[in-house]
């Protein structure tokens, strides 16, 4: 879906499905950062009867940039931030005056096992949302591709998607996305978050494993999942506290 005023606008559907099902169209939508919706992209949204949308933006974020939805009744949900390590982290990393592309890479690598267990109160609440069918709905964050990716890479797991084309989808945002646009690494106005302003004064090479999203971030979360729980759909019971009826749920109300 294109849109003037944000990037990676997308539904989850159409997916085929290892059951020989595919993912339902028009019913799940993740997207990058909403700030700068227009006004015409507020009407294709409406179009779409989102009945909530999910920030997985930290409070900082969203006081610092918005989404300004005026008299849209849609629910807005947001959560208080599983990041602040990992911020800590990142500036620790990123302050490195002898810092290097790979170091930063690791970084990523170690940012992806954690996120599902630092965002477990936002992925559960969407998982619980959609086994109740309360869609249409859309989850996002700043860039689209991190904290909105993995959930994204749950959600369409524990639907059944092929790992490699779960992979695809998620190598995607990067390949659509200008993503030193979107994060304003090139704006020289100052800026509202701390984080923002140290990616503006790193060399190039040294920020872009930040902007990748590369097949190997998100296995690594699979990997760290299925190594400490067996499957992503034990995962998903056993730290989201999600129940087997929940699990068949979701996937009798999102699979055609």
């Amino acid at each position: 879906m294109k849109l003037k005023g944000a990037q990676n606008f997308r539904d989850l559907g159409g997916y085929p499905t290892v059951c020989g099902k595919a993912v339902r169209r028009y019913q799940v939508f993740r997207a990058a950062g909403l700030n700068k919706l227009t006004l015409s992209d507020y009407r294709r949204i409406d179009r779409l009867e989102l009945k909530s949308v999910f920030d997985l933006r930290t409070p900082e974020e969203r006081h610092a940039l918005p989404t300004l939805w005026g008299g849209n009744p849609v629910r807005q949900v947001g959560f208080q931030s599983g990041d602040k390590g990992n911020l800590v982290a990142m500036a620790a990393t990123l302050t490195d005056p002898g810092l290097r592309p790979e170091a930063v890479t690791g970084f990523m690598l170690s940012l992806y096992r954690r996120l599902p267990y630092d965002h477990a109160e936002a992925y559960a609440t969407v998982l619980r949302c959609l086994a109740k069918g309360e869609f249409p709905l859309l989850f996002h964050c700043a860039a689209g591709k991190d904290r909105t990716g993995v959930l994204a890479a749950i959600i369409l797991s524990l639907l059944g998607v092929p790992e490699h084309l779960v992979f695809e989808d998620y190598a995607l945002s990067a390949r659509i996305v200008d993503y030193r646009m979107e994060l304003g690494l090139d704006d020289k106005t100052p800026s509202k978050l701390h984080g923002q302003s140290i990616l503006r004064e790193l060399a190039e090479e040294v920020v872009e494993p930040l902007l990748m999203s590369h097949p190997d971030y998100i296995m690594a979360t699979f990997s760290e999942l299925r190594g400490q729980h067996g499957s992503i759909e034990s995962f998903v019971k056993t730290v989201y506290g999600l129940q087997e009826s929940e699990v068949g749920a979701l996937r009798e109300k999102l699979l055609d």
